[in-house]
């Protein structure tokens, strides 16, 4: 009886693994096929002294979003000083997560004359966060 029971706990435990597993990869693999595409129109989004940036970085976060506090931490310093960096409150703009595709905050997106050129998604340390920003 009890021998059985814990057979069957952790096989429960295997599959919510990988399942969690298969969720990240799935994730992954999103985040990378909307690399090198067309970003969205962005005429809505920015204004005329962003449109002359050649690269804008845009930074999809919620405020329910623990993981996000660690990067608003280290980017709204820098996005009161740069008109290249652009914060998206997903819980505010559905439609801007929607419009990029973006699966999960917080997600950092870099667009360079008119494409998706790169994209990072969940917790970052700082030296990474500014690496992508730079």
């Amino acid at each position: 009886g009890i021998q059985r029971g814990m057979n069957s706990i952790g096989w429960i435990i295997i599959s919510l693994i990988t399942l969690f597993l298969l969720g990240q990869f799935a994730l992954v693999y999103r985040t990378r096929g909307i690399q090198g595409r067309p970003a969205p129109d962005l005429s809505d989004l920015i204004s005329e002294e962003q449109k002359t940036h050649e690269t804008l970085f845009f930074y999809f976060h919620s405020p329910r979003c623990g993981m996000c506090r660690q990067v608003s931490a280290i980017l709204d310093p820098l996005m009161s000083e740069r008109t290249d960096i652009i914060g998206i409150d997903v819980s505010r703009r559905p439609d801007m997560a929607r419009r990029f595709k973006v699966m999960g905050t917080p997600t950092l997106m870099r667009v360079r004359d008119g494409r998706i050129e790169k994209v990072l998604m969940g917790t970052r340390n700082e030296d990474v966060v500014r690496a992508f920003i730079s």
